[in-house]
């Protein structure tokens, strides 16, 4: 990176794992981010389908000892004593996800949103982020944002909450949103969100 570029500009030179609670803003924060650093983004639906895209299908991964490799299979067994014939569908979609993010972090930088992200990639070098928001401002923007009605805003937030955690704790052994899992923590009711876009580019260069 140039002077010029370490002193005016922004230059991700690295993959930002994004990951948040709904409600909080964190998938759009996301995207603006991509945006502003001109560099592909990924959300759960992209990899999904990038994935598919492989034609592989979840219940023959086990079947299949090629497609395993390079994955983070050796990674996952650290968490899970499956053998391939004990794998279940899920498990396979999840090594499938993971190929493919590994895939793209091949492919230079990137904004990845979810699926894991930062566990898959815990060798790389990466930045990755946690937003949260207080639960007030989540439930508010949830009606807002997403059209549902008030009265069911409540069940809607902490149904896809507690999907999104038990993916990860399910997937990595870890706890979703535990701090020393994250190189930042953000509260993203206490801030605009093109503060915390900022921050988080301003310390994505910043890391050591």
């Amino acid at each position: 990176m140039s002077l010029f570029d370490k002193i005016f500009g922004k230059s991700s030179n690295k993959i930002i794992t994004i990951d948040g609670e709904y409600g909080s803003g964190a998938t759009e924060i996301a995207k603006h981010i991509a945006d502003k650093l001109n560099i592909k983004f990924y959300d759960d639906k992209v990899i999904e389908l990038m994935s598919l895209e492989n034609k592989v299908k979840p219940e023959d991964v086990r079947k299949d000892d090629s497609f395993l490799q390079g994955t983070i299979y050796d990674l996952y067994r650290q968490n899970y004593s499956y053998s391939q014939e004990d794998m279940s569908v899920n498990d396979a979609a999840f090594l499938m996800d993971s190929r493919t993010i590994r895939e793209i972090a091949k492919k230079g930088p990137a904004v990845i949103f979810g699926k894991c992200a930062d566990f898959v990639l815990t060798d790389e070098d990466i930045f990755s982020v946690f937003i949260y928001a207080k639960e007030e401002f989540k439930k508010q923007r949830i009606h807002n944002s997403y059209n549902i009605k008030e009265e069911k805003v409540e069940l809607k937030m902490n149904r896809e909450n507690s999907r999104r955690s038990n993916h990860y704790s399910r997937n990595t052994g870890r706890n979703w949103g535990e701090g020393h899992n994250y190189d930042l923590m953000i509260d993203s009711s206490v801030f605009e969100f093109e503060t915390i876009e900022d921050i988080i580019m301003n310390l994505e260069v910043k890391k050591k």
